[in-house]
């Protein structure tokens, strides 16, 4: 790689983050400001804007830094696997402190506001519990369920027959592809390096399914109001939310399976296959993303739950609640779903990534 490259992949990706965050809050919905539960008709109010554009120019700012710390990197170091990989990650975690910070802010405005405002808060109404409309909305997560297993089995086989092969194949075997498909990096063949895709296609595989089924039974909060269209409008949700969720599984495992065939034929990857499926990918999270956001969960007039309560949040993002049997409840800010660390499988689901990192900077480490 060089300088001219590095720039070229680096900075958009840092670009596309800070885009990202910089309009969270406005994908967030109406139930939540910065993670905290607010009556929507405030958030106009002079004193919460003045925080929302604090959080943008402290983002605005660490933008600008980080993209000096990427171009120092690449320029001056010629460091360029650092420069893909530190700046992301130091954005991120900057993001993630202002975010706090700014939470915190909010936080303590609406307690002092709460004083002289006495409708700060979301309207606490009753739950509504529809057995019609909770046996349809199970019957869609039946199916869906049925159907996420397809590309997880599929890709099971493919990790069987890579196994099988592997006394078959070359001594010298590809790590990386690059964009027009061809190998740019190689190792000896050994556990790690070819058993390593396999674990972790798997491993991803899982957690994808369990996460998008769980993510489906998170509850949904129904209009009072308008009982009949709420449920409609829900159950329309539910059946674009569950087909976006098949599709990203579906792409996913597709790359997985290019890769390890790849690995095993010691060849390049398909190139029409790589791409499809990262088209597919991109576009359907892309659409996701859209359908989030008219969720009608988060809309004002949604019946008030458990989860609105913010004494079972930290930090406005993680949510912790053992009297809650959800797995996952949707984020206060931004688009998708969390995980209820109050469980012992939420608590697993919740580490299982940065299990999952440790093991890949592991295998990397016994490749070299």
């Amino acid at each position: 790689m060089n300088s001219t490259l590095a720039v070229i992949i680096n900075i958009p990706m840092l670009f596309l983050v800070y885009v990202l965050m910089y309009f969270t809050q406005a994908l967030s919905g109406k139930r939540q400001f910065y993670g905290v539960s607010l009556n929507s008709d405030y958030f106009a109010k002079k004193e919460f804007k003045n925080l929302d554009k604090k959080f943008k120019l402290l983002l605005t700012v660490g933008f600008i830094a980080f993209v000096i710390i990427t171009l120092v990197s690449i320029y001056i170091f010629e460091a360029y696997l650092a420069s893909s990989i530190i700046p992301i990650l130091g954005f991120c975690l900057y993001q993630f402190i202002i975010f706090v910070y700014i939470h915190n802010k909010v936080k303590a405005l609406k307690q002092d506001l709460s004083l002289e405002i006495h409708d700060l808060e979301l309207k606490k109404t009753k739950i509504i519990l529809d057995t019609d409309f909770i046996n349809e909305k199970n019957r869609i997560i039946k199916k869906y369920s049925m159907l996420f297993w397809i590309p997880l089995i599929i890709n099971l086989l493919v990790a069987i027959y890579t196994a099988t092969q592997y006394n078959s194949m070359p001594d010298i075997i590809p790590t990386h592809w690059g964009f027009t498909g061809e190998a740019d990096a190689f190792s000896q063949k050994s556990f790690f390096s070819v058993f390593g895709n396999v674990f972790m296609s798997i491993g991803v595989g899982i957690i994808i399914y369990i996460s998008s089924v769980n993510s489906l039974k998170s509850r949904a909060k129904l209009n009072s109001d308008n009982i009949n269209e709420s449920k409609k409008a829900h159950l329309n949700y539910l059946n674009k939310i569950a087909f976006t969720f098949f599709i990203l599984n579906l792409s996913c495992q597709v790359l997985f399976i290019n890769i390890l065939i790849a690995t095993v034929n010691a060849s390049n990857v398909n190139t029409y296959i790589m791409w499809t499926a990262t088209i597919l990918l991109v576009v359907s999270s892309i659409y996701q993303t859209y359908v989030y956001y008219k969720s009608p969960s988060k809309y004002k007039d949604a019946v008030y739950s458990v989860d609105d309560d913010d004494d079972n949040w930290i930090f406005g993002s993680i949510y912790n609640n053992h009297n809650d049997p959800s797995l996952f409840v949707q984020k206060r800010f931004g688009v998708g779903w969390t995980v209820n660390i109050g469980s012992i499988k939420g608590k697993i689901l919740f580490f299982s990534p940065f299990i999952i990192v440790i093991v890949i900077l592991f295998i990397a480490f016994n490749i070299q």
